[in-house]
C-alpha cells in the first residue's frame, strides 16, 4: 500500500498535527490507516519494557488489538509539548472493555516521539496499566483530568540546550524521580514510585527540549522497597528496573513542574515471577 502524504492544516505547526493525527486521527478515531500517514514504515516504539519494531507486522497489530478491547476508547489529552522534531503529550486513555460490559476505565500515560521526514519515527511511552487493572476488577472508574484548552494551537518552540542541562542535571539524582514533593506522579491508587522502588541510577533513553519544556524517557535502576501488597516481602531489596515516562516545565534555571508515568504493572509482574519462583524453591 502506498504511504499517504501528511494530511496539513492551515493554522496548525507540521508537528502538532502529527501529533493530533496519532491521537485523534488514528486512536479515538479507530482508524489505522491514519497511521499511513502519521507514522513512518520503520516506526519503532518502546514501552514497558518491549520494543514494537515496524509499524505494520508489529506496532499496528498490537494497538488495535487494544482498539479492539476497548471499541469505543478516547484519547483525552492534557498536555503537550511541541518541538520542530519532537514531540510528547500527557493523556488519558478510557472506554469500556469488550469483555466486561459496562465497566469502564481510564488510564493515563506519557508518550513522545522523534519526528523523521515528516512523520513519527520513534516513540517511547509509558501508561497506568496497573490503574486500568484495578478499574476492569472492581467495576470503578477513576476521574479523568480535565482536558488542555487547545492542544493542537500550541506553537512549535525551538530545543533549548541550558533547558536539556538543567532536566539532565535533575534526573542525575535518582531520588528525584520518587519524591512526591517533587513530581505530579501518574499513579492512580495503588502503591506510589517511592514506594516501589529506592531508586540508584537514572539511564536516560530519549531526551528533548521544546523552549522551557522537556521530556524524556528513562529507565530507574534500584531496589524494590515493598509496595505490593501480594509480592512476597523476601523480595524486598531486589534489584529492579522502573521505566518511566517524564514532561520537564524549566523556569528561571530550574525545574518547576515534572509530571511522570511509569510501569507499575511491569514491575509486578516481574516482581510476581521472581515471587512464585523463590515460593516454589522454598
Amino acid at each position: 500500500m502506498m504511504d499517504a502524504h501528511p494530511i496539513s492544516i492551515p493554522g496548525i505547526s507540521a508537528s502538532a498535527r502529527l501529533l493530533r493525527g496519532f491521537a485523534v486521527d488514528f486512536l479515538t478515531a479507530h482508524n489505522p490507516a491514519a497511521t499511513q500517514w502519521v507514522m513512518d514504515p520503520a516506526y519503532c516504539l518502546s514501552i514497558s519494557g518491549v520494543v514494537l519494531d515496524g509499524r505494520d507486522d508489529v506496532y499496528l497489530p498490537a494497538t488495535v488489538a487494544q482498539l479492539e478491547q476497548f471499541p469505543g476508547l478516547c484519547v483525552t489529552v492534557h498536555d503537550v509539548i511541541i518541538g520542530p522534531d519532537a514531540v510528547a503529550m500527557r493523556f488519558t486513555e478510557h472506554g469500556v472493555a469488550i469483555r466486561q460490559p459496562g465497566c469502564a476505565a481510564a488510564w493515563g500515560g506519557i508518550t513522545l516521539f522523534q519526528i523523521e521526514n515528516g512523520r513519527l519515527r520513534r516513540g517511547w511511552a509509558e501508561e497506568d496499566y496497573f490503574a486500568r487493572k484495578r478499574q476492569l476488577k472492581t467495576g470503578i472508574c477513576d476521574a479523568i483530568l480535565a482536558p488542555h484548552q487547545a492542544p493542537w494551537d500550541v506553537a512549535d518552540a525551538l530545543p533549548q540546550p541550558a533547558t536539556e542541562a538543567v532536566a539532565r542535571a535533575w534526573l542525575n539524582e535518582p531520588g528525584s524521580i520518587v519524591d512526591p514533593a517533587q513530581i505530579d506522579a501518574i499513579c492512580m491508587e495503588g502503591p506510589s514510585f517511592a514506594a516501589l522502588i529506592a531508586p540508584d541510577e537514572v539511564r536516560i533513553n530519549q531526551l528533548f527540549s521544546a523552549g522551557n519544556r522537556v521530556a524524556f524517557h528513562a529507565d530507574g535502576h534500584g531496589r524494590y522497597m515493598g509496595g505490593f501488597d501480594d509480592i512476597d516481602p523476601r523480595l524486598i531489596g531486589q534489584k529492579v528496573v522502573l521505566p518511566f515516562a517524564g514532561m520537564v516545565t524549566v523556569q528561571d534555571g530550574r525545574v518547576a513542574h515534572v509530571q511522570i508515568s511509569a510501569d507499575r504493572l511491569g514491575l509486578y509482574r516481574h516482581l510476581l515471577g521472581l515471587n512464585a519462583a523463590e515460593l516454589g524453591a522454598s
